[in-house]
């Protein structure tokens, strides 16, 4: 099941309580596949000090499940592409040449 959080750090901490074995599409928008990163739900990047409060400033797109995050991913950016974080998703990195467009 698809979660979305924009300007709700509390739901979205609920869903990463509920699934911490996740996915999360950090959808910053814009033209620039490298902004718009699909993380395991527990990456180190997700969750620095510095954004605290602030995490859903940028859309969350969440899952529980990849495959149907990577077809949400796909329907939302509409061909702009999108990459697999570089930290969390190294087997995806390589598979995928970094980016999917």
């Amino acid at each position: 099941m698809i979660g979305i959080f924009k300007e709700n750090e509390e739901r979205y901490l609920n869903w990463y309580r509920a699934n911490p074995e996740g996915y999360v599409f950090n959808h910053f928008k814009g033209s620039d596949p490298d902004y718009n990163k699909i993380h395991i739900a527990t990456c180190r990047t997700l969750w620095r000090q510095k954004d605290t409060g602030v995490r859903t400033k940028v859309e969350k797109i969440c899952s529980s499940n990849l495959d149907e995050l990577i077809q949400m991913t796909e329907y939302v950016r509409d061909k702009k592409g999108f990459s697999f974080c570089k930290i969390c998703m190294t087997d995806h990195v390589i598979k995928n040449d970094l980016s999917v467009n």
